[in-house]
């Protein structure tokens, strides 16, 4: 379509994790404790922002000594998402090649820490004793997989000049990633993503 652009691959599950996030909080209701309803920071492997101030872009991101503050019912935090593609395939189905079906790995990084959190009224976050770190991670990646399942069968997204085209969104084999010594729990989920029938 004229004037569109097309977005690619990992910025499209940015994106969708990004749009959907807080609705697919509400819509899973009381299955996510209320001091788990929180959003991530979810971003591209490949973004260079700081967070730091007066960053040089491109460092570490925190994922401790958060602030929550809830709002519509879901609070911003510091745990964290990081999106990144792993590899593509192309296919010519056509005996005249005039169509390629295009698929994608990717994989979705979830981060969270056992830590103590405040809100900014500085009051204690309390966690949910030793398992707060566990459990946080848990709710996370269910909320993520309700994100994935609810658009399985593709999106399509038209907002000004992006347009989105992926027709099947897979979701994949999950792996944990901890680092005990650091108090850092982590879950690594591999999606698949198809588009069907790119005209050539």
């Amino acid at each position: 379509m004229m004037g569109s652009e097309i977005m690619d691959e990992t910025t499209f599950l940015v994106t969708l994790l990004d749009e959907y996030w807080n609705t697919a909080v509400t819509a899973l209701g009381s299955e996510i404790p209320a001091i788990h309803r929180v959003k991530p920071q979810i971003m591209d492997i490949r973004s260079m922002d700081s967070t730091r101030p007066n960053g040089r872009g491109g460092n570490r991101v925190r994922v401790s000594s958060a602030k929550e503050t809830t709002a519509d019912g879901v609070t911003p935090s510091k745990d964290l998402i990081v999106v990144m593609e792993d590899s593509q395939n192309i296919e010519y189905p056509t005996r005249d090649w005039t169509v390629r079906n295009e698929t994608y790995s990717m994989s979705i990084s979830i981060r969270t820490k056992q830590d103590d959190r405040r809100t900014n009224d500085n009051a204690r976050v309390a966690p949910s004793g030793s398992t707060f770190g566990r459990d946080r991670i848990e709710n996370l990646y269910k909320i993520v997989r309700h994100i994935l399942e609810t658009n399985r069968r593709g999106w399509f997204r038209s907002a000004g000049s992006l347009e989105e085209n992926i027709k099947h969104i897979v979701l994949g084999s999950r792996t944990e990633s901890n680092d005990k010594r650091s108090r850092i729990f982590g879950y690594k989920i591999n999606v698949t993503l198809k588009r069907f029938a790119v005209s050539l």
